[in-house]
């Protein structure tokens, strides 16, 4: 009996430690409730944050009475934590309401993982719709479109004019009449829809897919009749060049039930197809410029920091030049460095974040920098710092320039000598602390040792207790 309380001593001493370690890196998680004050245009969202996990987990969002459901989406940010890359989610749901009013949504749970987190209760206030007329421009859907028998499948576009590089997003949905006096049901919508993208993906231009992975129904009015939208496919596309974009006609097929020829009988199935019409996107070639062929085209602006802004001669500073805003985040190319000889500029670890919604492509991109001063004096960082894009609001090529002046001081190394350089994640972080005198405790080994030791002992233990029988 001793003996089993002993083993079971060791297993808490050496298992214990890393239990605790386990838990230490879960993940954490929390709910984040979008606006509750919305116009009926406008969607209420339901966002769980997962920070510290890169594994996507199947979250059950409640159901909210008086809304549906539309889609997901999903904005993944990495982030560098202990040298070991992570990845932090951001997923939201978003609710399409039913009408005008107040609504509760009481306090509920959701299971991410592991974890359970839960909220507080929430009011949502749905202030009336916009105009029939203004309801039809923002669905992006023409009146001939709708078919003779108020079913139909649409192709539309964001704009049918844009700039090389610039976004411009499809989307196809199938329309049916809540009137419609047949019952229709997809079919083998999976086999079909890999088809159909064949045919709608320009092959000029990147693609940023919003992902739609379930048919939920949304309310809209056209010409004053209310339908069904069951949207299939969503994604915003940047031309790479200046050839403009043709994308003809695709077909869906349904399976269609007509009405029994008697009560309780066989009711009639057929296959119908419904095809859409052929769209056009003119693509207008940039303003005349030397990088005319290499810059980022959108709307973005800066955010910067610096952690050391008075350092001393060879001493080490991070400087990150984020970009933000809407446009193609992920194609985004750092910024143009002028040749110094005040700093030594080391080349940057990149980082992005990316929102597609609404047809809409947002986010960030990040250049972490590590520079290392030559000599004293105040440098303004916008003199090494610049990023030329075009800026799609003012119609004109525009720059990023840093805001942040640098105020080296201190005295500077005499010439010849080496000047030690800690970059962030460097296997030399802090080697210039390090006292070489004094020799290092390798743990692994003296665990290794002490595990020996006890491995020997219960061997010993176990002979004894044989011998002793």
């Amino acid at each position: 009996m001793k003996f089993l309380k002993f083993q079971l001593l060791v297993a808490l001493f050496f298992y214990g430690p890393l239990n605790l370690k386990g838990l230490a890196q879960e993940p954490s998680v929390a709910i984040e409730i979008g606006e509750t004050d919305i116009s009926i245009e406008r969607p209420f969202t339901i966002s769980v944050i997962i920070k510290n996990s890169d594994s996507r987990p199947v979250i059950n969002f409640p159901a909210i009475k008086g809304f549906i459901k539309k889609g997901t989406t999903t904005s993944v940010t990495p982030a560098e934590i202990n040298g070991k890359t992570v990845v932090s989610q951001l997923i939201t749901q978003s609710y399409s309401a039913v009408g005008p009013g107040q609504y509760r949504l009481p306090p509920f749970e959701l299971v991410v993982g592991e974890t359970t987190i839960q909220s507080e209760e929430v009011i949502i206030t749905v202030r009336p719709p916009l105009t029939a007329r203004d309801t039809l421009a923002a669905e992006e859907v023409t009146p001939a479109a709708i078919g003779k028998n108020d079913a139909f499948l649409s192709l539309s576009t964001s704009k049918h004019t844009v700039y090389t590089g610039e976004g411009f997003s499809l989307k196809l949905s199938f329309f049916v009449a809540e009137s419609y006096p047949l019952e229709l049901t997809f079919y083998e919508l999976d086999q079909q829809l890999q088809q159909l993208l064949k045919t709608l993906r320009p092959a000029n231009c990147w693609e940023e897919n919003e992902g739609i992975t379930d048919l939920t129904r949304h309310p809209v009015l056209l010409n004053g009749k209310r339908f069904m939208e069951y949207r299939i496919y969503r994604a915003t596309f940047f031309p790479l060049n200046k050839q403009s974009i043709r994308i003809p006609s695709v077909s869906l097929k349904l399976l269609q039930y007509g009405v029994a020829a008697k009560p309780g009988g066989e009711r009639k199935k057929e296959i119908v197809s419904f095809a859409t019409s052929p769209l056009a996107i003119t693509v207008t070639p940039l303003p005349p410029h030397p990088l005319r062929d290499q810059v980022a085209v959108g709307q973005y602006r800066l955010l910067e920091n610096i952690l050391r802004k008075n350092p001393a001669v060879g001493q080490s500073v991070q400087y990150n030049f984020r970009i933000t805003g809407e446009g193609n985040i992920a194609s985004l190319s750092a910024p143009t460095l002028s040749d110094s000889t005040t700093f030594d500029i080391f080349p940057p670890s990149a980082k992005e974040s990316i929102n597609r919604s609404g047809g809409r492509v947002s986010g960030y991109k990040n250049f972490s920098y590590a520079l290392i001063p030559r000599r004293n004096g105040r440098f303004p960082l916008a003199s090494y710092f610049q990023w030329i894009y075009f800026n799609l609001k003012q119609q004109r090529y525009d720059t990023l320039r840093s805001a942040i002046t640098l105020r080296v001081g201190g005295t500077a190394l005499p010439e010849g000598d080496t000047v030690q350089i800690s970059l962030p994640g460097s296997i030399y972080t802090g080697i210039e602390q390090t006292d070489s005198s004094r020799q290092p405790i390798n743990f692994q080994e003296l665990v290794r040792f002490g595990v020996n030791i006890l491995l020997v002992g219960m061997i010993l233990g176990m002979m004894y207790l044989f011998w002793k029988k």
